[in-house]
């Protein structure tokens, strides 16, 4: 039935339907029997219509208990359709109008894995605490691009993946991410979140999340009480200005961090922030207002990031013992022949020099002398 443009759905049809396609149609209306009383039906295929609420049957699944997918992306639904089949374990809602998930419409959906339900108007007041809390099965959801304030409570506990990134999210209280124990990525990315709206322990207890988006927000310092297990961290493009002595110690865990275009100068940041990033191989600092390489930079960095800075030194011992460093970006700053102390490169056996117009003379130079050393 795909692409025919059908603008109603067929009244009736068979009883033994095991799969639907009707997808980008025209259609405004389905009927109770097009997709109710199908025993054997496992997926159905509505996205890229015109389905609107009233368009739809109060139990258009009525005897079709074992709809394992179900896709009705970008309609005109305002609300979370009610009555929906107890066997499924993939739901798209994406790019609707939704502004409201009724009270107990997820509650029998023991078994769903994944819900989309981004680009679209939800709101916290358009669900309660118990919205998604029967959701025991959910590993996928995806609230991003809606007009959430803060972040949900009741979310469901065996969450892996979390999207809450372009929405209007200004705080994180202590109770609403502490629950959800699987948790390994949280995308927070391109929301209005202030350092201080973040609750120092609101990661508390999230022993397997590995991977934070942050970035895009308004963070003026590193927040408080980041998961001790993260592995990736994205504080690129906020405003932070200062990193001090203990800003990262607990971040032992840390491979990737990523803190460019911030407003970081050599002043404020201190030369033992890195002390305790001790496997640390990618960091990128590019975009900030650093005058000088930092001092005290993990020994175990493979790619170091400094571009598009106001750099006119790498002062002396900045690359001490960086044998593993493979890429290095000096890109857009203020070095010169003589801004680099002498012995610098000799322990950079790995090193592949990349973005260093300014420095064409200089690296020419080094790659013949590291011959001769």
């Amino acid at each position: 039935f795909c692409l025919v443009f059908l603008t109603a759905a067929p009244k009736q049809l068979p009883p033994s339907l095991v799969s639907a396609d009707f997808a980008a149609n025209q259609l405004t209306k389905i009927y109770p029997n097009t997709f109710g009383q199908k025993p054997a039906l496992k997926s159905v295929y509505l996205h890229n219509n015109k389905l609107t609420d009233a368009g739809l049957p109060e139990n258009m699944f009525n005897g079709s208990e074992n709809l394992e997918i179900l896709i009705m992306s970008s309609n005109f639904l305002r609300y979370v359709p009610k009555g929906l089949p107890t066997a499924l374990y993939r739901l798209h809602l994406k790019n609707n109008k939704l502004e409201k998930i009724p009270s107990g419409v997820f509650n029998s959906l023991f078994h769903l894995r994944e819900l989309y339900l981004q680009n679209n108007f939800l709101c916290n007041d358009g669900m309660d605490n118990d919205t998604f809390s029967h959701l025991n099965s959910l590993e996928y959801l995806d609230l991003s691009n809606n007009n959430l304030s803060s972040v949900p409570l009741g979310l469901p506990r065996n969450l892996i993946l979390l999207h809450l990134e372009k929405n209007s999210i200004q705080s994180i209280t202590v109770n609403a991410l502490t629950p959800i124990r699987n948790l390994e990525y949280l995308l927070l990315h391109n929301n209005p979140l202030h350092s201080g709206s973040i609750h120092p322990a609101a990661f508390q207890g999230l022993k397997r999340l590995h991977t934070v988006h942050m970035y895009n927000n308004l963070l003026e310092r590193v927040p408080r009480g980041l998961p001790r297990r993260a592995k990736t961290l994205m504080l690129l493009h906020n405003l932070i200005s200062e990193i001090g002595r203990n800003d990262l110690i607990t971040l032992y865990t840390l491979t990737e961090l990523n803190l460019s275009y911030n407003r970081l100068t050599s002043a404020k940041l201190h030369r033992e922030a890195f002390r305790k990033l001790r496997i640390l191989e990618t960091l990128d600092l590019s975009g900030n207002k650093l005058q000088t390489l930092p001092l005290g930079l993990p020994k175990s960095l493979q790619v170091l990031k400094v571009k598009d800075n106001q750099m006119d030194e790498v002062p002396e011992g900045a690359l001490m013992g960086m044998s593993s460093l493979r890429e290095l970006y000096l890109t857009n700053n203020q070095l010169k022949l003589n801004s680099i102390y002498q012995g610098a490169w000799q322990e950079l056996s790995a090193l592949t020099v990349r973005d260093h117009q300014s420095l064409r003379e200089f690296w020419g130079l080094w790659w013949c002398l590291r011959h001769y050393w």
